[in-house]
């Protein structure tokens, strides 16, 4: 499935002071050692701006996040950033390739813990654009640990063979035709995930509290132009 060209609104900036001003991160910074990033947390911790707003104090009141964000480790790819939503906003989980499988305690436990103890409202499987997990998942000089994390996008190439040319072949392809069936492949593993979760004992069980808002969504986050583009993938109660 590949997504239409989606057009952005263009906004005219209005001074508001209710709004939230983008946080522009820094592409490098860089450090000497571990004590600089100690010393980046306390110059951070101990901000005048955070203190006026008591800051530490909300956040020691809890967390009451309504999303839960199932993402890729990719260091590009940041939930908090690419959302402009804040602390205590999201919960996050994070591997390679944005997987989920039941055969994993963490996955597992941080799938119960959002839906029975959070009560999170929905659930987000986000792959993104150059994602090297997804590129490799059927290279041969994978270790054994990553082939086996990355098995599940390994099987889509029995079905979707066409998304796996041979080498040769793959090296005289234009840029534009491999970057297509990489997008095609981060969405089928999107939607798989999602698939996975909405099947899944935990969620089925919420899903039978007929008061429960829970869906599970495919988005894909594009590296290229900063957008996160919603695959047209939900699952919601049947």
């Amino acid at each position: 499935m590949i997504l239409p060209q989606i057009h952005y609104p263009k906004y005219e900036e209005i001074e508001d002071p209710n709004m939230i001003k983008a946080h522009v991160p820094d592409l490098i910074r860089p450090y000497k050692g571990l004590k600089d990033v100690l010393e980046n947390n306390r110059k951070w911790a101990n901000a005048d701006s955070l203190r006026e707003i008591k800051f530490f104090e909300t956040l020691n009141k809890g967390q009451e996040p309504k999303l839960f964000w199932i993402g890729c480790s990719d260091s590009r790819v940041v939930p908090e950033t690419i959302t402009q939503l804040g602390f205590g906003q999201i919960f996050v989980h994070r591997n390679i390739a944005n997987q989920f499988d039941a055969n994993d305690f963490n996955c597992m436990s941080e799938l119960e813990f959002a839906v029975h103890y959070i009560k999170v409202e929905h659930i987000i499987v986000c792959g993104h654009t150059q994602c090297a997990g997804v590129m490799n998942a059927c290279k041969d000089h994978l270790s054994p640990n990553l082939k086996a994390w990355l098995s599940d996008i390994r099987r889509v190439k029995d079905k979707y063979p066409e998304l796996f040319p041979d080498p040769m072949i793959e090296s005289s392809m234009p840029q534009s035709e491999k970057d297509k069936l990489h997008r095609r492949l981060v969405e089928i593993n999107v939607s798989n995930q999602v698939s996975k979760i909405a099947s899944n004992e935990v969620v089925q069980e919420a899903w039978k509290d007929k008061k429960r808002k829970l869906a599970i969504h495919g988005w894909v986050f594009n590296i290229k132009k900063g957008h996160l583009e919603d695959i047209g993938v939900t699952i919601g109660k049947q």
